[in-house]
């Protein structure tokens, strides 16, 4: 019975079936609800710094929305679209030099795709630590919570991620030869030697790479968003007693636990590489030889990971009323009062 399973999802991702599914995921889906992230995280940004940037809590929220246009941006690059999807993972027809370049901004793009993703999947635990202290010392927070120390420990986060995957950038290599069957250039990104010659240290960049974006931070965030729940809940008991700086506290509180808990929601979807064996599921195509599951099972964890990247501004508008209130005037300032807004600047 396994055995013609196996057999019909063979059939079913052949080589052009997996190439037409990812045609239609980086041609169409991804594009698509990358496009609505950009604009969405854009309009996230402007509302939160008209909110104001003494609140960390804000200062976290316009961090994550920078990293996922940085993520989305960079996730729908060029040269990985022409790689990917265009020639089926490989350059085919250029000349060395094209090659070389596609090659190198194919480099720069992922970096700042890994590094920015990455950052931006770390940014829900910070999230979280702020929660805490506020929810669980509310009168002392001030004094442990500042404006400076956020922007340091978002630094350190980003900095921590930079240096981890300017390492794992020379991993790869691109091998470009002239195919004697088709008579035609052919540049592929394979393993770089510094890759095989070092396996030790290779190993222990992944495990890092892993546990602090993948296990880490969506443990953390889950375990702190049920301990912040439940002391939400044991302070409705005394919602009467409650000062109107005690209900805004509540309430963005509520608006940060939906954002966290979509990204558990989406964590735990680009975690099962980890419980899949890696013929199936990889979180790099810089294989050897992925399989056609492989190559799809990357695409559409990639393609989750644009969702996470784009649904913080639906959760805003959804669960703030401030943020929408906000969000109207900017755009009713931007489309229906241009002159207004010409001579006030």
């Amino acid at each position: 019975m396994s055995n013609e399973s196996s057999n019909v999802v063979s059939k079913l991702l052949d080589d052009q079936n997996t190439w037409l599914a990812m045609k239609i995921l980086m041609f169409g889906i991804t594009p698509a609800i990358s496009i609505f992230g950009f604009v969405g995280n854009i309009l996230s940004i402007i509302v939160l710094v008209k909110h104001g940037m003494s609140k960390c809590s804000n200062i976290l929220l316009v961090s994550l929305a920078f990293c996922d246009i940085i993520f989305l941006v960079s996730y729908n690059n060029i040269p990985k679209i022409i790689y990917e999807a265009v020639w089926n993972h490989e350059y085919v027809g250029y000349s060395k030099s094209t090659c070389d370049a596609l090659f190198v901004l194919f480099t720069i793009f992922t970096l700042c795709d890994y590094t920015f993703g990455v950052t931006g999947m770390t940014l829900p635990m910070l999230i979280t630590i702020e929660r805490l202290v506020v929810i669980f010392f509310p009168l002392n927070f001030n004094r442990a919570l500042t404006p400076t120390r956020t922007w340091l420990a978002i630094a350190g986060v980003a900095v921590y991620s930079l240096s981890l995957f300017v390492y794992s950038s020379f991993w790869q290599v691109l091998d470009y030869s002239v195919d004697p069957v088709r008579n035609i250039s052919v540049g592929l990104i394979k393993r770089s030697a510094f890759f095989n010659d070092n396996p030790e240290s290779v190993a222990t960049i992944q495990n890092l790479m892993v546990y602090t974006s993948i296990i880490i931070p969506p443990i953390f965030t889950v375990t702190g968003c049920i301990v912040i729940s439940i002391q939400i809940q044991i302070a409705s008991v005394k919602r009467k007693k409650m000062t109107s700086s005690m209900r805004s506290t509540n309430r963005t509180t509520k608006t940060l636990l939906a954002v966290c808990a979509v990204y558990c929601v989406t964590s735990a979807v680009l975690s099962l590489p980890l419980f899949i064996p890696a013929e199936y599921a990889s979180y790099a195509l810089t294989d050897e030889a992925p399989s056609n599951v492989g190559k799809l099972f990357f695409q559409l964890a990639n393609t989750v990971g644009c969702i996470q990247s784009s649904s913080d501004f639906i959760v805003y508008i959804g669960l703030n009323m401030q943020f929408r209130d906000t969000l109207r005037k900017v755009l009713a300032m931007q489309f229906f009062h241009p002159r207004a807004r010409f001579y006030r600047l």
